[in-house]
């Protein structure tokens, strides 16, 4: 009797040791709605982290490039023209507008189809008028990033076309590669007389190396509009402008002759024609 009774009472201290034993490894339990989620690790056992984007960047060098490819892009177009001034290699204004694209913004191209061009028949003519004003490569420039995807191109002209401008081109980077977004201008005045004066013999030596590069048989800007003048039989003193606009992908000089047309209080110019003269013999010919 007594070892039945030992026996019950080792089996109630077992159970209620059994029972301690299972709150403890509940309480022990971590609740899921408070559990803090460790951090994953990728395939290499690092943890993962986003990935951080490249920014892009732009220097001088590729500012120019840039610019000058805008440039050429509306150019090509220009000099791609039948006799009557229709162009060759589009026939509506959405293309042309798709093609100034790859090298400007919307807007900018919006503009430009808008000013030199018109659509008639099934067909788009060039607007005699004015060509934008381009930059120059080889003069001074400034060169500022005004945003993480934005930079400008400020550049001082001057010529008796337009004036004493200070030109702003705005560069900015789409879909990988970089266009001109805008291009703004502002009315400059000459400082002081003594800039001017620095600017004439400045000219002055300028025309003094174009006489001797002349001389020794080599075609400059200057000796471009001469040969033109000649060739239209236009004189010094005519109301006639003459001016070497750019060179060609071939190195031949591109001459715009114009007139400026008075309007009241405002004037603007009328292109009578574009002009390459050749690099090496100094032939002229009209672009069509």
């Amino acid at each position: 009797m007594k070892k039945k009774l030992l026996f019950i009472i080792l089996l109630m201290l077992l159970s209620l040791l059994f029972t301690a034993c299972k709150q403890n490894d509940t309480d022990e339990t971590v609740d899921p709605e408070n559990e803090v989620e460790e951090p994953a690790e990728n395939e290499t056992g690092q943890d993962k982290e986003p990935a951080d984007e490249e920014t892009p960047t732009l220097d001088k060098e590729q500012a120019k490039q840039v610019l000058n490819d805008y440039r050429d892009t509306f150019m090509s177009v220009i000099e791609n023209t039948e006799d009557d001034g229709a162009l060759t290699d589009f026939d509506s204004k959405q293309a042309l507008k798709d093609e100034f694209m790859t090298i400007m913004s919307e807007e900018l191209a919006d503009s430009y189809v808008a000013q030199y061009f018109e659509e008639d028949n099934g067909k788009v003519y060039v607007v005699p008028t004015e060509a934008p004003v381009w930059f120059e490569e080889g003069k001074d420039f400034s060169f500022e990033q005004v945003s993480d995807l934005e930079y400008e191109v400020t550049q001082e002209q001057s010529n008796e076309l337009i004036g004493n401008l200070r030109m702003t081109y705005v560069i900015a980077s789409k879909d990988d590669s970089w266009i001109v977004s805008e291009v703004r201008s502002e009315n400059i005045n000459e400082e002081n007389n003594g800039n001017g004066q620095e600017e004439q013999s400045s000219s002055n030596e300028n025309n003094t190396d174009n006489s001797e590069e002349t001389a020794s048989g080599e075609i400059t800007d200057a000796k471009a509009e001469e040969l033109v003048r000649e060739h239209l039989n236009i004189p010094q003193n005519s109301d006639v402008n003459v001016v070497m606009d750019h060179k060609n992908e071939n190195g031949n000089f591109v001459v715009q002759v114009y007139e400026l047309v008075s309007n009241g209080e405002t004037s603007h110019t009328a292109t009578i024609g574009w002009y390459i003269v050749n690099k090496d013999d100094g032939t002229v010919e009209q672009m069509m």
